[in-house]
C-alpha cells in the first residue's frame, strides 16, 4: 500500500482562558524539528493562534482514505486536548510518486 504525507490545516476557533494559555505554552518557536512527518503526527501552530497544521504519515489504499484517516486523527487530538477548531482542509503527497534527482 502507498504511503502519504498528509497535511491537515485548520483554524483555532477563538480559544479563551485556560485553553488559550495552554496553547500559548505549547506554541511553536520556529523549531524546524516540529515540521517533520511521522506516523504519530505532529501539531504545529504560531503564537498568534490563528491556524495550525497537523503533519502525519499515513499508509492507505488511496488518497481519499489517507485524508479521512488524517482528518479523524487530527480531530481526535484537538478534541482530546480541548482545542476549539474550524475550517479543516486536507492535502497530501503520495511518496510513491515523489521522484528524486540523481547527481
Amino acid at each position: 500500500m502507498p504511503t502519504y504525507r498528509v497535511l491537515v490545516r485548520g483554524k483555532f476557533d477563538r480559544p479563551a482562558g485556560a485553553v488559550r494559555e495552554k496553547l500559548l505554552a505549547r506554541a511553536s518557536d520556529g523549531d524546524l524539528s516540529e515540521l517533520s512527518f511521522s506516523e504519530t503526527g505532529s501539531l504545529t501552530f504560531p503564537r498568534h493562534l490563528g491556524g495550525f497544521t497537523f503533519r502525519v504519515l499515513v499508509t492507505a489504499e488511496d488518497a481519499q482514505r489517507a485524508h479521512e484517516h488524517a482528518q479523524l486523527v487530527t480531530m481526535e487530538l484537538l478534541d482530546r486536548e480541548g482545542y476549539p477548531y474550524r475550517d479543516l482542509t486536507v492535502s497530501s503527497t503520495c511518496l510513491d510518486d515523489v521522484r528524486t534527482a540523481r547527481r
